[in-house]
C-alpha cells in the first residue's frame, strides 16, 4: 500500500527533545515502512526518517490550515490507498467532504475527548481513539463508531537497570499545564515531606504563564523545578526514582509516561482518569487512587516499596510500539477490503 501520515507542524520528525504525538507518528511511519508499505510524511521541514521514507514538507510552527494547502493535493490525489490524520484540526475532513468518493482517512484524536466538539460532517469519518475509555468517550461524543488501537513506546529503549540505585524521591514527568496537576503534585509532597523532582516543557503550555507559576512554587531541594529533558534523559529518571506520580484532571487518552516509567522498572501512582486504570495493576505495578487523600496515604505508608520491578516490565510490555502499529496495520487491510467506520 501507499501510506500518507500526516504530523503536527509543531516540531520536526524525529522530535528533537522528549514528546509524544510527534514521537509517536515517527515510529509508526518507520514500522509501516518495515511492513512492506511506501510512507510519505506530512512533516515540518527538516524532518527525516530514513531514505525510504517521503517526507511532504510544511513549514514548521504554521498554522495546520496552511500546513493543509501544502499537502491537499497530494491527499486528494488518489494515489494513497490510506491515510492517517494525527493533526489537531483534522482539516483533511474537507478533502472528505468535497470528494465524490469515500477517501480511506484514518482520523486519530490524541488529547481529552471532551475536546472534541461534535461528528467530522462525513458518513465515515474512521475514528481511531487510543485507549479503552478513550475509544468509547469519542464515541459518545460525536455518535460515531471509534476503533481502539493502543499506543506504544520503544521496549526496546525503556529497560530496566539493575545496577543503578534509586533514591527515595519521586518524580513528576509530563507538560507543564493545568491538566497535568503540577501544583497539586508539589502540595502532595509537601504534606507528605518527600523529594520530588519536576520535568516538562515549558514552550508548548497554555496559559503561557504556567511553568513560572509553578516554578515559584518550588525550591531548591525538596520540590525541584526541572525545565524539558531530551529523551536519552527521561530512561535515566525512571531508572533512579523512587517512583512516578502521574496524578492528572482531565480524562488522560493514554498516558505515554506511565508505561515508559513500569518497562524501566518504575512503580507507578496514578489517578482513575481515563486511560490509566487500564495501563496500571492496581497494587501491582503501582496504585490507582481515587482522590489526592487516596496518594497521600499511598506515600506515607511507603506502598511503592512493595512494588516488584520485574511486575512493572511484565505490564509495560503490553504495549510496545510494534504491537501498536500492528493495531494500523489491520485497519489498513480493512480499509483496502472496502471497510469503513
Amino acid at each position: 500500500m501507499k501510506v500518507l501520515t500526516i504530523s503536527t507542524p509543531i516540531m520536526a520528525l524525529p522530535p528533537p527533545g522528549y514528546s509524544g504525538l510527534e514521537w509517536l507518528v515517527s515510529r509508526w511511519a518507520q514500522e509501516f515502512q518495515k511492513a512492506g508499505h511506501q510512507v510519505s510524511v506530512v512533516a515540518p521541514e527538516g524532518s527525516n526518517l530514513g531514505p525510504d521514507i517521503e517526507i511532504i514538507a510544511i513549514p514548521l510552527g504554521c498554522p495546520e490550515e496552511q500546513a493543509f494547502m501544502v499537502y491537499r493535493q497530494r491527499l486528494e490525489s488518489g494515489e494513497f490507498q490510506v491515510c492517517v490524520d494525527s493533526t489537531w484540526q483534522w482539516w483533511s475532513v474537507i478533502s472528505q467532504m468535497e470528494s465524490a468518493k469515500q477517501l480511506p482517512i484514518i482520523h486519530i484524536w490524541h488529547s481529552d475527548y471532551n475536546g472534541i466538539s461534535g461528528p467530522p460532517p462525513i458518513q465515515f469519518p474512521c475514528l481511531v481513539g487510543l485507549s479503552k475509555d478513550h475509544a468509547a468517550g469519542i464515541a459518545r461524543r460525536t455518535g460515531c463508531p471509534a476503533k481502539l488501537v493502543y499506543n506504544g513506546i520503544d521496549l526496546d529503549y525503556y529497560t530496566i537497570d539493575p545496577s543503578v540505585e534509586r533514591s527515595d524521591r519521586y518524580l513528576w514527568l509530563a507538560r507543564y499545564t493545568p491538566e497535568k496537576a503540577p501544583m497539586e503534585a508539589i502540595d502532595l509532597a509537601r504534606k507528605c515531606r518527600i523529594g520530588l523532582d519536576l520535568y516538562g516543557d515549558t514552550t508548548i503550555v497554555h496559559p503561557p504563564d504556567y511553568p513560572l507559576r509553578v516554578q515559584g512554587l518550588c525550591d531548591s531541594r525538596g520540590v525541584v523545578f526541572h525545565a524539558g529533558v531530551p529523551r536519552e534523559q527521561t530512561r535515566e529518571l525512571y531508572r533512579s526514582h523512587k517512583a512516578l506520580i502521574h496524578l492528572v484532571n482531565y480524562e488522560e487518552a493514554y498516558g505515554l509516561a506511565v508505561v515508559e516509567a513500569m518497562a524501566c522498572g518504575m512503580p507507578v501512582i496514578v489517578n482513575r482518569r481515563g486511560a490509566l486504570p487500564e495501563l496500571v495493576k492496581d497494587g501491582k505495578t503501582g496504585f490507582v487512587v481515587e482522590t489526592w487523600e487516596d496518594a497521600e496515604e499511598v506515600i506515607k505508608q511507603d506502598l511503592v516499596a512493595k512494588i516488584k520491578p520485574e511486575d512493572c516490565v511484565k505490564q509495560a510490555r503490553k504495549f510496545g510500539i510494534q504491537r501498536s502499529a500492528n493495531g494500523y496495520l489491520k485497519l489498513f487491510q480493512e480499509m483496502g477490503q472496502g471497510h469503513f467506520w
